[in-house]
């Protein structure tokens, strides 16, 4: 990861950087996406980041997040 983690600014309750090379992208034209208004950032994550603490985010972390949804081992 190098200096990755360094580079990019990491909001609370960040877990991983994942870095990818990308060979194909497809888009599309997005002519049946609705339009909705901004109305702002949600606050719980912030909340209970604050509530855990650093080492308590890092103690949750290395308990639940060790493996991702598909068992692969996630590098924590």
């Amino acid at each position: 990861m190098g200096n990755a983690r360094a580079a990019i600014p990491q909001p609370a309750g960040t877990r991983q950087i994942i870095l990818l090379d990308i060979d194909r992208l497809q888009t599309s034209c997005g002519a049946g996406v609705p339009l909705y208004t901004y109305t702002g950032e949600r606050e719980a994550l912030l909340r209970w980041v604050e509530k855990k603490g650093e080492q308590g985010v890092r103690d949750y972390q290395h308990e639940k997040n060790r493996v991702s949804i598909d068992g692969l081992p996630t590098g924590l």
